[in-house]
């Protein structure tokens, strides 16, 4: 036998320290690349997102040209039927526990004043329920839904902690009948879409008591998403457990009607610290667009930690506002 011959003909596998290189050279390559992947796939997400703001901004600017003011809220708040009929709906309330799931919803009910309304994008602007949703979005309940606060630096929320006490940061939204502030001579905005007195006043006989919350879907991430603090964290319920979510739409921030300065109004009304008015809101034929917010969407930056809040203006551009920004700037102190 040659022996020679048969050691060079003799197949032999990896050594241990040839496998542990090649398992070495694949994780590094794994913690490379991995990132990568994510970040490409969220700033696709984030692409999907901005995609959907475009086509609200395109129904809201077409309801606004059609019924000459913006829709109160984008998709609609959560709804329930009746049971007086299967036509019959009206938005929830805490009580109530059956809500009709997101994709189900209508924007159809009978007003206070005795009027139907049909006052929102998703039904008519807008067919897909999901248009209004976030890829981001951890809640897949279409019936889940939530109460909303108003943004820590709104107007509406600073006045009402002025006069009210409390925090800025659990300011409820609420159902809103027309109503005199009793330490100026300024007329606040109530709902226009307010069903009927029981929304208005936890009795249903009077608007001096507590108003109901509006209930939004959790799911709807146009008109609400997670509220975060000014270094991008959720911030939660009392519990430490619930998110917070605060409202990103709002044709009306700061509920005063516009009254310039006058011996009557000495202080004047809706304007700011010049007495100008506080003209960058949806409520006014020609706000300033590229300084005028239409929504703004914190989920991502909620979910992923990114920090990134993106943000509808009025000329139609979608923007991306670093959290700290987002806190003190949204929704009517931004600039470009």
């Amino acid at each position: 036998m040659n022996l020679r011959t048969t050691a060079r003909g003799r197949r032999h596998g990896f050594t241990l320290i040839e496998l542990l290189t090649v398992i070495a050279i694949i994780a590094l390559l794994a913690a490379i690349l991995f990132p990568v992947f994510s970040t490409v796939r969220e700033q696709a997400r984030e692409s999907n997102t901005m995609s959907n703001m475009h086509d609200i901004y395109v129904a809201a600017r077409s309801f606004q040209l059609d019924e000459g003011h913006f829709p109160n809220v984008l998709f609609g708040y959560a709804m329930v039927q009746t049971g007086v009929n299967p036509d019959t709906y009206r938005p929830a309330k805490p009580t109530d526990t059956s809500v009709l799931p997101m994709d189900q919803a209508v924007e159809k009910f009978a007003t206070e004043s005795g009027i139907a309304n049909y006052g929102y994008l998703y039904g008519e602007q807008i067919k897909d329920f999901s248009a209004f949703t976030n890829i981001d979005d951890t809640v897949t309940n279409k019936s889940a839904v939530t109460i909303a606060y108003y943004p820590p630096n709104s107007a509406y929320a600073q006045s009402y902690v002025k006069n009210h006490g409390g925090n800025v940061d659990s300011v409820v939204v609420t159902w809103e009948a027309p109503t005199q502030d009793p330490n100026s001579l300024c007329t606040y905005y109530g709902d226009s879409d307010l069903p009927d007195a029981s929304y208005a006043s936890s009795d249903g006989k009077n608007y001096t008591s507590t108003p109901l919350p509006k209930l939004f879907y959790k799911m709807d991430s146009m008109d609400i998403s997670p509220m975060l603090d000014d270094l991008g964290n959720k911030v939660f319920e009392a519990d430490g457990v619930t998110p917070k979510y605060e409202l990103n739409y709002s044709p009306n921030w700061s509920h005063q009607l516009y009254q310039p300065v006058s011996a009557a109004y000495p202080l004047g009304c809706d304007v700011g610290a010049n007495f100008a008015p506080v003209v960058n809101q949806l409520k006014y034929q020609n706000p300033p667009r590229n300084r005028t917010v239409i929504t703004w969407i914190t989920t991502h930056a909620a979910v992923t930690g990114n920090g990134q809040i993106l943000t509808l203006l009025d000329d139609g551009t979608t923007i991306k506002l670093h959290a700290a920004q987002a806190y003190s700037d949204l929704p009517m102190n931004y600039a470009p």
